[in-house]
């Protein structure tokens, strides 16, 4: 019956109008359907959570990581004065490039901890990073990102940012390489479109919005680096003091950023809701839905053609949520449409039996009659009783006046 449904068109007006009574009803299986064949994910598909958040963000922060662990290892563990002599000497010539031995030597010697300092470690690597976090003017981050701290450099005002102690902080956590990069691809994927497809007002709107989860994401990121940083330190220094600390805490706080840039990320759109683009695509397929919904054919050509894509995907892809998503929308619609329609025709056979006129009517008719006033749902009762006066009166030739119930006959 569903598959066989579009056998009914063409000749079945009024099934169509009568099968039409459950267009609200699937008005979201619909707008799902006019998704799907248009390339667009459907509204039930749910979200990220923070563990697959975090897995997609991971990948940034390893590379973020690599460079900061590069120029770490490059200056052999060394900071403030001892490194900025070490720089000196190797540019002089006095001194050699990176060595494992005296990076451990160094890191020790920064991190003397016992196994027994567990959570003392954590602490004091929080405070050795971000102590001045609310200090107005710090040393800068020691540890530059070869080739990205010069790209970042050239933003107006990163460069005083970076001597603030917030700034400081930003760099240090990987939140201010992350902003930037967040910021870049959402300006590109949701900013520019926004000014360009739906003009300056919407364009400015989005640009608050994305302005907003990129500072929230930024914060999280921060907060999740401190409390990884911290816990990873005090796990390091369980496992092995001195360079397990380091270790420790540079593993942490990448993590814990992560995850907290995550969280965050979830939290800034709550706040902030759907893109500007999103929305107006959503307007669009809702106008697009009640037209559909106003002709019956037409959702029911477009419950077809869902169909046949979702099988073709699922062919493939036996899980794809979206095809499965579109696949029970059609089948929703095209079998509460069939259901009408049979419904329909069943109300049209039965009708003329228990409607017969007593007198005057016409024994040379054949077939089922159309009855007058009947319109998908219910009944014009003065079309029909004008009908029903008609013909009780007894046959004349047609050229005096017209039978409605003779309206298909020859």
């Amino acid at each position: 019956m569903v598959n066989g449904i579009s056998g009914y068109n063409g000749n079945s007006s009024a099934f169509y109008r009568a099968a039409a009574g459950t267009a609200v009803a699937h008005k979201n299986d619909v707008e799902n359907m006019i998704r799907f064949v248009n390339g667009q994910p459907l509204n039930t598909v749910t979200e990220p959570g923070i563990a697959e958040s975090t897995m997609g963000v991971l990948p940034f922060a390893g590379i973020f990581g690599a460079f900061q662990g590069i120029g770490a290892l490059k200056n052999n563990g060394l900071t403030g004065s001892e490194l900025e002599k070490f720089k000196a000497d190797k540019k002089a010539g006095t001194a050699k490039g990176w060595n494992i031995k005296e990076t451990i030597k160094n890191v020790n010697a920064r991190y003397p901890y016992a196994k027994g300092d567990a959570i003392k470690a954590g602490k004091d690597f929080l405070n050795r990073e971000y102590g001045d976090f609310f200090k107005k003017t710090t040393t800068p981050n020691e540890t530059r990102i070869p080739l990205i701290s010069k790209f970042l450099d050239k933003i107006p005002g990163y460069t005083k940012l970076r001597a603030t102690g917030f700034g400081k902080a930003m760099g240090r956590s990987g939140a201010g390489f992350m902003a930037v990069m967040d910021g870049a691809i959402k300006t590109m994927t949701d900013v520019v479109p926004a000014f360009q497809q739906l003009g300056f007002k919407a364009g400015m709107k989005q640009l608050a919005k994305t302005g907003t989860e990129v500072a929230v994401g930024a914060a999280g990121w921060l907060a999740g680096d401190a409390i990884g940083m911290a816990a990873g330190a005090a796990i390091g220094t369980a496992i092995f003091p001195g360079v397990g600390t380091a270790i420790g805490g540079f593993l942490g706080r990448f993590l814990g950023g992560a995850i907290g840039g995550a969280v965050a990320a979830k939290t800034a759109k709550a706040i902030t809701g759907k893109t500007e683009i999103e929305k107006a695509s959503d307007a669009q397929i809702s106008q697009a839905a009640q037209q559909v919904n106003s002709d019956e054919e037409t959702k029911i050509a477009l419950a077809q053609a869902a169909l046949e894509q979702a099988n073709q995907i699922l062919a493939q892809y036996p899980q794809s949520p979206d095809a499965l998503a579109a696949k029970e929308a059609a089948e929703a619609v095209l079998l509460q449409a069939a259901q009408n329609i049979q419904t329909a025709q069943t109300t049209q056979v039965q009708q003329p039996a228990l409607q017969q006129p007593q007198t005057g009517f016409n024994p040379a008719f054949q077939g089922i009659p159309e009855v007058p006033g009947f319109n998908g749902y219910g009944y014009d009762m003065n079309v029909y009783n004008q009908a029903m006066a008609n013909a009780s009166m007894p046959y004349v030739s047609c050229q005096t006046y017209s039978n409605p119930f003779m309206s298909k006959l020859g």
